[in-house]
C-alpha cells in the first residue's frame, strides 16, 4: 500500500489531470488504485469519475474528502488499494501539511510562469518545515519530485522558469508533460490518455507512472 500526493499551493497547474492519468495508468498496470479528491469546492476529479462511470468505462474509485477526515480516509483506503492518489487542493491551509505527512511520495506539478515559481517556493517552505518536524521525531519524510507540466523546451519562458527551479536544488522528475489536447479530451470523457490514441501523451504518462513508482519503491525500501 502506497500513498502518492499530487500537490501544489496554486490552482490550475494540472493536479487533477495528473492524478487522473496516473490512476488510470497504474490501474492498467495491474494495481488497484483510488483517488482522494480534497478539493471539496471544485470536485474536478469526482466529476471526472462520474463521467467515466456514465460512459461505461471501468470505474476508478474516487472519494471526496475534507481536511478533517483526510488522514482517516487515506489510511483506510491504503488498506484496501495498492496505491492511493491524493489530488491536493490549492490552499495554504493545514491540509497541505497533512498531505505531506500522509504521503509516501509527493508530485508537485509546475507550469511555466512566474506565479507558479512563487507558489512552488511557498510549497517547498511548507514541505521543508514538515520534513524538519518529522526528522526530529525520527519519522521518514515523503519523497518529492517536481513535475514540469505543459513543458515546451523551445519556449524561452519555459527554459527561464525551469532554470530557476534547478537553482532551488530540489529533485525534478525526468518525465515531462507537454501541452496536449488529449489531456483535456480525457478529462471531459472520463478517460486517461493511456486509453486514447495520442501516442506522445501515452508515452508521457507511462514514463511518469514508471518513474514515480520506481521512486516510491526507493522511498519505501
Amino acid at each position: 500500500m502506497s500513498i502518492i500526493a499530487v500537490a501544489n499551493l496554486k490552482g490550475g497547474v494540472g493536479k487533477s489531470t495528473i492524478s487522473q492519468n496516473l490512476a488510470v495508468s497504474i490501474w492498467h498496470g495491474g494495481k488497484t488504485v483510488c483517488i482522494i479528491d480534497t478539493d471539496t469546492e471544485q470536485r474536478s476529479t469526482l466529476e471526472w469519475s462520474e463521467r467515466r462511470n456514465g460512459n461505461g468505462l471501468e470505474p476508478i474509485a474516487v472519494f471526496l474528502v475534507n481536511e478533517d477526515n483526510l488522514a482517516t480516509k487515506a489510511n483506510e483506503a491504503a488498506d484496501d488499494f495498492d496505491v492511493v492518489i491524493i489530488d491536493g487542493s490549492p490552499a495554504l491551509s493545514e491540509i497541505t501539511t497533512k498531505i505531506v505527512l500522509i504521503a509516501d511520495f509527493v508530485v508537485v506539478p509546475v507550469m511555466p510562469s512566474g506565479n507558479d515559481f512563487g507558489a512552488l517556493e511557498k510549497f517547498l517552505l511548507r514541505y521543508n518545515d514538515t520534513r524538519a518536524i518529522q526528522k526530529r521525531r525520527g519519522i521518514e519524510t515523503a519523497g518529492l519530485g517536481i513535475l514540469l507540466n505543459e513543458y515546451d523546451s523551445k519556449a524561452i519562458v519555459n527554459r527561464t522558469i525551469y532554470q530557476a527551479i534547478d537553482r532551488l536544488e530540489v529533485p525534478v522528475l525526468e518525465s515531462r508533460v507537454a501541452h496536449r489536447v488529449a489531456y483535456k479530451e480525457a478529462n471531459l470523457t472520463g478517460l486517461g490518455v493511456t486509453e486514447m490514441q495520442d501516442k506522445k501523451a501515452i508515452a508521457e504518462i507511462e514514463a511518469l507512472t514508471n518513474e514515480v513508482l520506481e521512486l516510491l519503491e526507493q522511498v519505501s525500501a
